[in-house]
């Protein structure tokens, strides 16, 4: 079970980077705050609860942490820092989670969702998903990313849950009509 589990995480996260190299694949995120949210983004229901599951269990692991409450306020909302205990018996802070993404790959009009990750809003009105290593943020020509170090992959895009196209999909990632 464990290893049939682990196999489909892993073909979960590959199916983008091998559908990417097509050309007629579109690669786009859209970050959603509630399952009422994702689900009016046209993202089949089970997926919203996988993906806020999933951003959920991952927000601890991908928050920015700081050695001091002061030090998460300056970049986060001060009332969304929250202490974690460390196993040295040292704390950290870092920001709660704000919201999920959710990934979209439409490859031969066939549109497949998956779980990309939590987001957290900063105090300059962006968004950070450690997950793809970029800052997201809202601007006069819409959403843009900003790159925080790290590289994501080439067209990646997000969207706010709401807009975007029709799709529909199956099962973990799955593929729908």
């Amino acid at each position: 079970m464990k290893r049939s589990r682990t196999a489909s995480l892993v073909v979960m996260g590959l199916t983008p980077l091998f559908l990417s190299a097509c050309d007629n694949t579109q690669k786009s995120q859209q970050m959603f705050t509630t399952l009422d949210n994702c689900a009016e983004g046209g993202v089949p229901a089970p997926i919203c609860q996988q993906a806020q599951n999933q951003a959920s269990a991952e927000a601890p692991r991908a928050a920015p942490s700081f050695p001091n409450r002061d030090q998460c306020a300056q970049q986060y909302d001060n009332d969304t820092c929250e202490e974690t205990d460390n196993w040295d018996g040292t704390s950290t802070w870092h920001p709660a989670m704000y919201g999920f993404l959710v990934g979209r790959v439409v490859h031969d009009r066939v549109t497949s969702f998956y779980p990309a990750g939590p987001v957290f809003h900063k105090r300059d009105d962006s968004y950070y998903s450690a997950h793809y290593g970029r800052i997201y943020s809202t601007g006069p020509g819409g959403w843009h990313s900003i790159s925080s170090g790290e590289t994501a992959g080439e067209g990646d895009t997000i969207g706010r849950g709401g807009f975007g196209g029709e799709g529909h999909g199956e099962g973990e990632g799955g593929h729908g009509e």
